[in-house]
């Protein structure tokens, strides 16, 4: 039986071909930067668009921009770590705000107690993909004249009463890494009014040299990661020693999937060289396909959803079926014995990934109020686990992944 891997991206094989035509070194990429560009210009109607080396470059220029040493920014308690790793880097100070036990979205209902006379930013993540409460949160930062920044790393098609996230910030930053819907292969997008952070990030991208050396590490590592994502590679290549890293050390498995997080070294805005002409033209053709991709998604998430909804041990995360967002990550809640869930999905075949890597508080960074009570962080962050639910899964695919999941289910129905 085939294995169905963590990372799965959504690729004909043609694309392939193309992938392998663009690869000659070809730093002439305006052109296609512009037809991705206009490709979601829809989406923002009143912004300015900027194609990134990575999100987190966007995010270090936007705080490099806005804030000054000893400014304080509220970040979510569960949001991506690196993000306040660079904010420390930059010599800012962070306060974290619980989550709400719904959806694990900042808890809108407690920022403004943690607003104090320094505050000056909020950060918020819409994370997994389902949008915060932005009315709320607006509401919040034009009283108190505060900067908002959007995260929507996981959050490209999601919308907030008809209104794409990215639209409500100053800025918005999305994700186009490997495991993201759409996927440029690596990269990012800034989104934002400011026409002089627009002129920033494009001077900075002038200023990063390029690396023939970084281009084919990094040109390698994405080949790789695409053979990997279709089952029967991954199954020949790669499945059997994720499976013993899985069972035998899981934490250096996780640490192996996520390496690409950043958290291990002091944050190097050079780091990534701009991307290159095979990512754009992969990256093109899958923001074509997004709506189905979404569409798709959806479908998979909401038939998982349906089969399962009888069981103890595991729940899904209270969302509203009537917003409109992407579906991009499938999350369970299991209540007890979340390691011993993973090695059993592992074992039925469904290598699926533990999503305690969001958890903030985790990290030993210096926070102004770690001495509050994270109640729904610390509940929540160590039982949730990610499923797959591409747009590249068939019904037998699907099938298999509930069958894992009763199969690895502590209780069965009630």
């Amino acid at each position: 039986m085939l294995n169905i891997p963590f990372a799965l991206i959504d690729y004909k094989i043609n694309d392939i071909f193309l992938l392998l035509k663009d690869l000659a070194v070809n730093r002439k990429t305006s052109q296609k930067e512009n037809l991705i560009i206009r490709n979601i210009q829809n989406r923002f109607p009143n912004k300015k668009i900027e194609l990134l080396p990575s999100a987190r470059l966007g995010f270090y220029l936007t705080l490099k921009k806005y804030f000054k040493k000893g400014d304080e920014i509220i970040f979510s308690s569960m949001s991506f770590p690196l993000y306040i790793k660079i904010a420390k880097q930059l010599d800012l100070k962070v306060r974290l705000v619980d989550v709400n036990q719904k959806d694990m979205n900042i808890n809108e209902k407690e920022i403004e107690r943690k607003i104090k006379k320094n505050t000056k930013g909020i950060v918020i993540t819409h994370l997994f993909g389902y949008p915060c409460n932005l009315a709320k949160i607006t509401k919040i930062t034009k009283k108190y004249n505060l900067k908002l920044i959007e995260d929507c790393a996981q959050s490209f098609g999601t919308y907030y009463k008809k209104k794409h996230t990215g639209n409500f910030g100053n800025v918005g930053i999305f994700s186009t890494s490997l495991v993201k819907i759409p996927t440029t292969l690596g990269g990012g997008i800034l989104v934002t009014e400011d026409e002089n952070l627009i002129k920033l990030v494009k001077l900075f991208k002038k200023k990063i040299p390029f690396s023939i050396v970084i281009y084919l590490k990094y040109f390698l590592k994405n080949f790789i990661s695409l053979l990997n994502s279709k089952p029967l590679l991954y199954t020949l290549f790669s499945s059997k020693i994720f499976s013993l890293l899985n069972r035998f050390n899981p934490r250096l498995y996780r640490k192996i999937i996520y390496s690409g997080m950043g958290l291990n070294n002091k944050f190097n805005p050079l780091e990534r060289i701009n991307l290159g002409k095979y990512q754009l033209t992969f990256g093109q053709k899958q923001f074509v396909n997004h709506i189905s991709m979404k569409n798709k998604c959806k479908k998979n998430s909401l038939y998982i959803i349906n089969k399962l909804k009888n069981y103890k041990n595991i729940s899904f995360l209270k969302y509203d079926n009537k917003v409109n967002w992407n579906y991009q990550y499938l999350i369970i809640k299991v209540e007890n014995g979340l390691e011993n869930f993973s090695k059993k999905m592992f074992n039925n075949n469904i290598h699926s990934m533990e999503e305690n890597v969001w958890d903030c508080l985790d990290y030993n960074y210096k926070i102004e109020n770690h001495n509050d009570n994270f109640k729904n962080t610390k509940l929540n962050s160590s039982k949730l686990i990610r499923i797959q639910n591409s747009p590249s899964l068939k019904k037998k695919d699907l099938d298999l992944i509930i069958k894992a999941i009763k199969n690895s289910s502590k209780n069965k129905i009630k």
